[in-house]
C-alpha cells in the first residue's frame, strides 16, 4: 500500500508523484475547485476545508491522476456530500446581522453603505432565483471573473451554451430590476 495509487486509467506507471507535481496540480486546480466547492456548500470556509481535505488525501495517497479534472471534481462533490451529512459543530452563534462586524468603505457615508448593502442583498436574492446551472455560470463569470472559454472547459459545455446562459441571466435580472426599480434607486 506504500506505493503510488492510480486514479483513473494509467498505462504509464513510471510517472513520479513528487512535490512539484502536487504543487502544480494544486496551483492549477485550486481556484476552480474552490468555486465549485463554494457553489456546493455555500460557505467559503467550509469550501476551503473540503478542498484541503481532498488535496491532503491526494498527497497522502500519492495518487497519480490521469483525468485530473474529472477525478478532482468528483472528489470535491463527494466531500461536499459528506459535509452535508456530517453534524456541524456550532462554534459561533450569531443571532442577527447586527452582531456581525462590518468593514466599511470610508469614502461612503453610512447611508450610502446601507443602501448599497440593501441593493446587493436584493441583487443576490434575484440571482438565486435563476436556475441552478445558470446561477453557477453567472457567478463564475461575474463574481469569479472566469472567461466564457474557461467556464465552458470547467463545466464541459460549449462556449455558446455559456453565452446563452449569461444572456438569459442578464435578461432575467434586467426584467426583475425594472420590476423592482424602487429598490435600486
Amino acid at each position: 500500500m506504500g506505493e503510488n495509487n492510480t486514479a483513473g486509467f494509467n498505462d504509464d506507471m513510471e510517472q513520479k508523484f513528487d512535490e512539484k507535481t502536487f504543487e502544480d496540480l494544486y496551483r492549477r486546480m485550486y481556484p476552480t475547485l474552490k468555486n465549485y466547492a463554494l457553489y456546493l456548500v455555500k460557505d467559503i470556509e467550509d469550501a476551503q476545508l473540503i478542498l484541503n481535505d481532498v488535496f491532503i488525501s491526494i498527497w497522502k495517497n500519492g495518487t497519480i491522476l490521469t483525468n485530473e479534472k474529472a477525478y478532482l471534481f468528483r472528489a470535491v462533490k463527494n466531500a461536499a456530500t459528506n459535509y452535508h451529512k456530517a453534524p456541524k459543530a456550532n462554534l459561533w452563534h450569531i443571532d442577527s446581522e447586527e452582531e456581525i462586524p462590518e468593514i466599511t468603505d470610508m469614502k461612503e457615508t453610512p447611508a450610502q453603505a446601507l443602501q448599497n448593502k440593501d441593493r446587493n442583498r436584493v441583487l443576490y436574492a434575484l440571482i438565486d432565483q435563476m436556475p441552478e446551472r445558470r446561477r453557477l455560470i453567472f457567478y463564475m463569470y461575474r463574481i469569479d471573473g472566469f472567461s466564457y472559454k474557461e467556464i465552458a472547459v470547467l463545466l464541459d459545455i460549449s462556449v455558446r451554451t455559456v453565452e446563452d446562459h449569461l444572456v438569459k441571466g442578464f435578461e432575467f435580472l434586467q426584467q426583475k430590476v425594472l420590476k423592482n426599480r424602487f429598490e435600486f434607486r
